[in-house]
């Protein structure tokens, strides 16, 4: 899978193997100021957008938030493309905003709506007529219908 010797196949002993690569990412991609979401490019393509209502539980989220894009940016087979472009994400948002929703009641608090089109999943908690955390993340048909690779795990808690 990930070059990993694991007798348990631990997504924990990847993300130890992987510790110098993901620094880097965490070097690259630190927190900024006021920040409350991230949107991710890999290999030039949107791989999805997180965005939390307050800024400081995005901030303590964001090195989790940056480590699960960037072991999926390691894990990724393919030409290795360091730009996209503003147009793909404005493409990106639009094609989330297409998706059908479904609106279900929370486990906690609030409401779980669930996202999904032709090639985007995504989720949203709402408490009170409030966001409280969105994501959303491009997904082929396979992933749909099949498990997930164990590095792209959080888009499965989005079907």
């Amino acid at each position: 899978m990930a070059n990993v010797d694991s007798p348990t196949g631990a997504m924990r002993d990847i993300f130890e193997s992987r510790g110098n690569d993901l620094k880097g990412y965490l070097d690259a991609f630190p927190y900024l100021s006021r920040q409350k979401g991230v949107l991710v490019l890999v290999n030039g393509e949107v791989a999805g957008l997180d965005e939390i209502s307050l800024e400081s539980a995005y901030e303590t989220l964001h090195p989790k938030l940056v480590k699960s894009y960037a072991m999926d940016a390691l894990l990724q087979k393919g030409e290795k493309v360091d730009n996209g472009s503003v147009e793909k994400a404005r493409t990106f948002i639009e094609e989330a905003r297409q998706c059908k929703e479904e609106k279900f009641k929370s486990v906690g608090h609030g409401w779980d709506h669930r996202f999904e089109g032709p090639t985007i999943v995504g989720s949203a908690l709402v408490h009170q007529e409030k966001v409280i955390h969105t994501a959303f993340f491009r997904m082929t048909e396979g992933e749909k219908v099949g498990r997930m690779s164990s590095a792209s795990r959080r888009r499965t808690f989005r079907r």
